[in-house]
């Protein structure tokens, strides 16, 4: 239970209603739907005054007055500075800035909070319940929690909470967040929350709540208490009188009833109406470190005393009654936990949390809160106590288990003792008096001696004076001051407490130091008539020192009632007395009554007069016993009366009629009063009647779950013993794995002293067994580093783990790493070095270092550039004659796209060379060497040979470019083109005149040999020898002549014209023009043209020319075999088509191998040994290869080969 600060010190605002109340509209996502909808929906009778707060970009003018005032009658008016508020106008927060109200008026100031920190509606609730009015709050559609903190203080400064239903929010969040609170009035739609409005806006001045009730409003109000009395067993007729009329006000402006009569009825009728009521009163409502101010001097002057002399096993025991939801109790947890740390001394930690509202407790239990307690405490707090999930904070176990929340009456429960410090605040403030006096008393008896007491701003601990010495009045801290002269009197009061109603104290003199006021009621109670002091149940308060001869006990046990006490003579007429005083609130007078005293009777009056000018709040009465003349026995009385005059024995007999009289009406009034009270007793009884029975059933299954608990108990020992068990075998598991691990582990805690060691780090410090608890900086060690225990505060400092690698004094070397100890709570309790010898690991890294040095030394190196490339095309690496080949520095080049070096149309072509071979896996250009363009930097184009191989690197592909500058063979092949050429025109020239001029003698000897064996023709028979020779001369002339001709066309052969031809169509013309006659020299010829593709770049005429000139050789070479076959074959082979032309002939050995393709050498007696040589000089032009073998079925073989074109690699 808590309440407002300023409670006490502002006249109730029930005394003087405003004119009109102000409704609090907040809202965020989804909101302005909302909005239209409830301003479209709402009557005009809405006397009031509507602003609307809205989460807003900070970077933006808002639209909403505008759309506003097309949905309503009202103005609509963005708030830009102090404006007053008048009913019946919208005001709308502006962007970035936030709203607040005050007297009437509303302001703006800017944020102080960062963007996602900010809860502006919150700011504006609080604000408005500041001003403890009954306003209203109304919460639609929205992300997250705001506002579900400022409605706790519009609901505790008495305003009505009113809440959109989820299912009809388009963002459910924030109605969700107000629900969870519990303090939602109502839950409904928009359209039923602006028609209810002008209903709960018209109703809140109709409800009585004037200081003194009348009539049946009187009767009413005490039936409500008492029914409430009844149905929770608590008592609110102590309460303040004001605070318990405004909030039985606050339950008829909800429940639609006019009158308190009315009300008692819907009371008695609905069950949960009690609960309702129960929890209004109560107010349980507070926040995280209320007052902030307060809680610095808190913390100055309490909580660091709180520690001093506490020791480990000492217990630091906190009280915080009314606890409500906890935060207060959870912010003095946080404090002690701190000041714990701050320390380095954790003894036990108890805060006791107390409240008799168990759905409270049930959320302090649960300790799950809005975001929006952002605002109420540091980042460090939240970070530490408390993790997020989702739109809530909850609190961590560290925090949790500190705090033992109890459902407990401060009014009628034990109190807890011997605790440190109270923390009751904003609960004083609605108790009376007497009931803020016997609270003081018990608060003094549960403290040490030296505890401390914190109250809210408004209260104090100055009653009764003596208990508590004041330390600070403005933060309302206060010490348990000693006193011996209060001992019986906390006794009393405690005794007391579990007595079923409160009893006013009987006296508090005690407690007062003696004055002169003091001494002047002494004087005034002597000379006074006797007289007591007694309350509304007629119990005895005080009696004054003759009163004793007025009472009379009666045997047997012994009362305190006045009527049980005093004389029986006394008794009728007292009662009656009292009666009328309390009733009625009226002194009267009894006629003269005789009682005895030691054997005479003498005429005794009664007085009762009620104390105090307000006879409805003192509740005391002060009864008078006058004592008058003595009589005689009753025969003496008789014959008196008898004695005098007739007149006179009427009058006296008249007189005694009309008292009797006046005494039987008065009976007769007592009567029918003590008739309605034992009715009402009856209604009380039957509904205890019922509570009990309820309580049996509740008996009853309670120890059903008592016995469920019980069996609950018994499996949670089960699993515990398990628990045991396993953590058991965890130790040993732990112990064996320090005791087996290679790597020296050293455990310290936060002063650096020893934990635990694995035994690797005795080779390292001087440490043996027994030493833990020492600090590491007392051991010496072999490490060539002194900086362990620096590095250790390092980490503790900033939580961050640090490693470097330190030698020993024996060459070794080790890393080290220091990291902070977390423990399961993930508390910092000291940090773990390890060290992990790393020698072996670094001389393999010095080996590789070198060779890395050598390997990059043999790379660059190089004449040849080397660039490496990803799959993307990238360059990751070059050596130095890339730089010097290409002119790039290295910088320029890596990391840039390696196209950056080549021209057009190698640079477009690239990606798609390198996409194919990664989707397809066709090696076009992988592992080929080619002769290609590349551009310098200043974009000069030079050829260079190119081979790209492809590397796998950690799954990464790599592609490495080897390139060779051309340059300077082309310069070179270009001059020895020119000097060749030069060469063979020289030749040509010197050929065709050789020829010129040996062909006219060849053409004149071969004449005249003719002539001569035509003259010989006729003699041939007698000369055949001549003949022969003459023949043979002939044949010789000839062929010198065919000689001459092949060296011609040998020597005048051109470059090639080169087209795309059909390799299987260029052997089949060859054919023809090679085996005309092959069916006449019966040679069998096979093609087996086989090969899928036979697109070659070749010169037509060359190809061809080659092409007969083998077949011719293989026909000729079968001329004198028996088998003549001639099979014809192509095949594909890495890019490539092979022809090859087999032959039956005679073949050739290996010795001759060598020599077939040489000029002017031949197999054949009568072969000019050219043609071979011709072959083999065209392939070779054409970029192939010809060469010769035996055929295994007898004969000869040639293969020559060619590249394969097609339409990429003429491209390329």
């Amino acid at each position: 239970m808590s309440g407002d600060d300023q409670s006490s010190s502002r006249p109730d605002s029930d005394s003087v209603p405003k004119p009109f109340p102000t409704v609090g509209i907040g809202t965020s996502a989804g909101g302005v739907r909302a909005l239209q909808e409830f301003f479209s929906s709402l009557p005009e009778n809405a006397e009031a005054a509507f602003v609307v707060v809205l989460h807003l970009d900070p970077a933006h003018q808002s639209e909403l007055p505008a759309i506003l005032a097309a949905r309503t009658d009202m103005p609509v008016t963005q708030v830009s500075g102090r404006i007053k508020l008048e009913p019946r106008h919208v005001y709308v927060i502006p962007p970035n800035r936030q709203l607040l109200i005050a007297d009437q008026h509303l302001s703006i100031v800017e944020f102080e909070e960062p963007r996602w920190q900010r809860a502006p509606i919150d700011l504006f609730f609080r604000s408005l319940a500041a001003q403890r009015h009954d306003d209203f709050a109304v919460i639609l559609s929205g992300a997250g929690s705001d506002g579900a903190v400022g409605i706790k203080a519009v609901k505790e400064a008495g305003g009505i909470i009113l809440v959109q239903h989820p299912d009809e929010a388009e963002y459910n969040s924030m109605p969700r967040s107000a629900i969870e609170t519990g303090l939602a009035d109502f839950v409904l739609p928009v359209r039923e929350i602006a028609a209810r409005l002008p209903e709960l806006i018209a109703n809140r001045n109709r409800v009585p709540t004037t200081e003194t009730l009348v009539g049946s409003d009187e009767d009413a109000m005490q039936r409500i208490l008492s029914y409430l009395r009844v149905r929770t067993g608590h008592d609110f007729s102590k309460y303040k009188k004001s605070t318990v009329r405004r909030r039985i006000a606050r339950r008829m402006q909800v429940r639609r009833t006019a009158t308190l009569p009315e009300y008692l009825a819907v009371l008695r009728e609905n069950v949960d109406e009690a609960q309702a009521l129960f929890a209004d009163l109560l107010i349980s409502v507070t926040t995280f470190f209320r007052d902030s101010n307060a809680f610095k001097r808190l913390i100055d002057l309490a909580i660091h005393t709180l520690f001093d002399d506490k020791s480990v096993s000492d217990a630091i025991r906190v009280w915080v009654p009314g606890c409500a939801t906890g935060e207060e109790a959870y912010s003095i947890a946080m404090l002690l936990l701190e000041e714990a740390d701050r320390r380095d001394l954790r003894p036990e930690i108890q805060v006791f949390a107390s409240d008799i509202d168990a759905a409270a407790l049930a959320g302090a239990r649960e300790g799950r809160y809005p975001l929006a307690i952002e605002a109420d405490m540091t980042e460090e707090r939240l970070r530490r106590f408390f993790t997020r999930e989702n739109d809530h904070y909850r609190v961590r176990r560290e925090l949790r288990d500190v705090v033992l929340f109890a459902k407990h009456s401060l009014l009628k429960d034990p109190p807890f003792s011997r605790v440190d410090l109270i923390s009751c605040r904003n609960l004083l403030i609605y108790l009376d008096r007497e009931l803020q006096q016997q609270v003081c008393v018990t608060f003094h008896f549960a403290l040490r001696p030296g505890g401390y007491l914190f109250l809210g701003s408004s209260e104090s601990a100055d009653s009764p004076v003596g208990l508590f010495r004041v330390i600070d009045r403005d933060a309302r801290i206060y010490q348990r001051a000693p006193s011996s002269t209060n001992g019986a009197r906390e006794v009393q009061t405690l005794a007391a407490i579990g007595a079923p109603e409160l009893l006013p104290s009987r006296s508090h003199t005690t407690f007062r130091a003696p004055s002169e006021a003091a001494i002047h009621r002494e004087a005034l109670e002597r000379a006074a008539p006797p007289s007591a002091v007694v309350d509304e149940s007629y119990r005895v308060l005080h009696l004054s020192e003759s009163a004793g001869r007025y009472l009379q006990p009666s045997g047997g046990t012994l009362s305190n009632d006045i009527t049980e006490l005093a004389r029986e003579e006394l008794r009728f007429d007292l009662r009656a007395a009292l009666h009328r005083a309390f009733a009625r609130g009226e002194p009267s007078l009894s006629a003269p009554i005789a009682v005895r005293f030691d054997g005479v009777q003498r005429r005794v009056y009664l007085q009762v007069r009620p104390i105090g000018s307000d006879p409805h709040a003192s509740r005391l009465a002060l009864v008078f016993f006058f004592e008058g003349e003595a009589l005689g026995g009753d025969l003496e009385g008789t014959s008196d009366i008898e004695g005098r005059p007739a007149e006179e024995q009427i009058r006296e007999l008249q007189r005694e009629i009309q008292f009797t009289q006046s005494q039987l009406r008065t009976s007769r009034e007592e009567y029918e009063g003590a008739n309605e009270e034992l009715r009402a007793a009856n209604e009380e009884l039957q509904s205890i009647n019922e509570e009990y029975r309820s309580t049996a059933e509740e008996l009853e299954t309670s120890k059903e779950e008592l016995q469920s608990i019980n069996e609950e108990l018994q499996t949670v020992n089960s699993e515990l013993k398990i628990k045991l068990e396993s953590v058991s075998r965890a130790h040993s598991d732990i112990q064996n794995l320090m005791a087996a691990t290679d790597v020296g582990i050293l455990f310290l805690d936060t002063h650096l002293r020893i934990k635990r060691f694995t035994p690797r780090i005795t080779d390292l410090f001087n440490i043996a067994e027994g030493d833990e608890g020492r600090s590491i900086t007392d051991f010496t060690h072999s490490l060539d580093y002194d900086g362990l225990a620096e590095d250790a505060r390092t980490v503790l400092h900033r939580l961050a783990s640090s490693e470097r690698e330190v030698r020993s004094r024996n060459g070794s070397w080790y890393l080290m790493r220091v990291r902070p100890y977390r423990t399961v709570e993930n508390k910092i309790d000291g940090v773990v070095v390890t060290l992990v010898d790393i020698s072996e690991r670094r001389r393999s890294e010095d080996a590789l270092r070198d060779s890395e040095a050598r390997i990059r030394a043999v790379f660059d190196g190089v004449a040849d550039a080397i660039v490496t490339i990803d799959a993307s095309g990238a360059v990751q690496s070059l050596n130095k004659a890339t730089t010097k080949m290409f002119g790039y520095a290295p910088d320029e080049l890596v990391g840039k796209d390696v196209r950056m070096l080549m021209p057009e149309p190698y640079r477009s072509r690239h990606e798609g060379y390198i996409e194919k071979y990664l989707q397809t896996g066709q090696a076009k250009i992988i592992g080929v060497n080619r002769e290609v363009e590349a551009r310098r930097k200043g974009g000069a184009l030079f050829p260079v040979e190119l081979m790209v191989s492809e590397i796998r690197h950690d799954g990464e592909r790599l592609f490495i470019g080897f390139l060779r500058d051309l340059s300077e063979k082309r310069r070179f092949e270009a001059r020895l083109q020119r000097l060749h050429a030069n060469r063979l025109a020289s030749m040509a020239e010197m050929a065709t005149a050789l020829a010129h001029e040996i062909n006219q003698p060849l053409a004149a000897a071969t004449t005249y040999l003719n002539a001569a064996r035509r003259i010989l023709n006729g003699k041939a028979e007698q000369l055949p020898e001549l003949g022969e020779a003459l023949g043979h001369a002939a044949e010789q002339t000839l062929q010198a002549g065919r000689i001459v001709g092949h060296l011609r066309e040998f020597i005048a052969r051109g470059e090639a014209d080169k087209t795309m031809q059909n390799l299987h169509e260029l052997i089949g013309r060859a054919c023809e023009l090679a085996l005309a006659d092959a069916p006449n020299a019966k040679i069998e010829v096979v093609l087996q043209l086989n090969a899928p593709k036979d697109g070659v770049l070749v010169d037509k005429v060359q190809i061809q020319q080659a092409l007969v000139n083998l077949i011719r050789n293989a026909k000729e070479a079968m001329s004198a075999s028996s088998v003549r076959k001639l099979i014809i074959s192509t095949s594909v082979d890495d890019g490539v088509i092979q022809t090859d032309i087999a032959d039956t002939g005679r073949g050739f050995t290996d010795g001759m191998a060598a020599d077939l393709f040489v000029p002017f050498t031949s197999t054949k007696s009568e072969g000019l040994g050219v043609g071979l040589s011709i072959s083999r000089s065209i392939v070779e032009a054409h970029y192939g290869r010809i060469w010769a073998e035996p055929n295994p079925g007898g004969g000869a073989k040639f293969m020559f080969t060619l590249p394969l074109a097609d339409t990429e690699t003429t491209e390329e």
